[in-house]
């Protein structure tokens, strides 16, 4: 694989034999000290297509080099979790991707004090983390309500809950999608529905975790331990 200069997400990204730097990369580009001299920009799209450009000093154009393809993954990892409370999203944001985690999705609960969130800015986050990680692959990000989701997938449920039955094990996750509540809680309703389907719940070792912190502790216990 080639090694370039400076690496930049573009998704969707459709080859041309020329493109331009938008004022946000050309900025980047600057802020790197890399604008004096020629550098192979890597475009990726976030869905293993690699491309490399030829930066040329005072030209506004990037001349196509090559390209590279990595093949996708094939046993994508993914998580549930209540949307952290201010920044602490950011911070989160920046730490599932960097570890390699594939998909996050977020659920409204009952309790839910955070019930949206900034798409665009969100994703641009993820493609700074990317970049910086050097990842092939673009961190999916969505939102659902929870109840509606949670029935729809609950063959493939486990919850991480600070008062769960049963002790974390590693085995425990393989083939699942761990669930985070929020910090407020689950609503009795919630609950009872946990209960009735019969879904696992798990409890780590060591104190009771803040929502981003049991999430990014999902996600390396699913990049790094199944």
């Amino acid at each position: 694989m080639t090694e370039p200069g400076l690496i930049l997400f573009r998704k969707p990204f459709f080859k041309k034999e020329s493109i331009q730097l938008t004022k946000e990369e050309l900025n980047h580009l600057r802020a790197l000290r890399l604008q004096s001299e020629n550098n192979i920009i890597q475009i990726r799209d976030g869905e293993g297509g690699l491309y490399n450009y030829l930066y040329t000093p005072n030209s506004k154009d990037l001349v196509f080099q090559n390209e590279e393809f990595v093949p996708r993954k094939t046993n994508r990892k993914k998580i549930a979790i209540a949307l952290p409370k201010g920044n602490r999203l950011d911070f989160f944001l920046q730490k599932v991707t960097e570890i390699g985690l594939d998909e996050v999705i977020f659920l409204v609960f009952r309790h839910s004090i955070r019930k949206e969130f900034n798409l665009e800015r969100a994703e641009k986050i993820v493609k700074e983390a990317a970049a910086q990680s050097k990842q092939t692959e673009i961190l999916n990000l969505s939102i659902e309500p929870a109840k509606d989701w949670m029935e729809t997938h609950k063959e493939s449920l486990v919850v991480f809950h600070p008062f769960g039955k049963d002790i974390f094990q590693i085995q425990s996750l393989a083939g699942k999608i761990p669930v985070i509540g929020p910090e407020g809680g689950y609503h009795a309703d919630e609950g009872e529905w946990m209960e009735k389907n019969q879904i696992p719940k798990l409890t780590l070792p060591g104190g009771v975790l803040r929502t981003e912190t049991c999430g990014i502790v999902a996600a390396s216990f699913l990049v790094y331990g199944t």
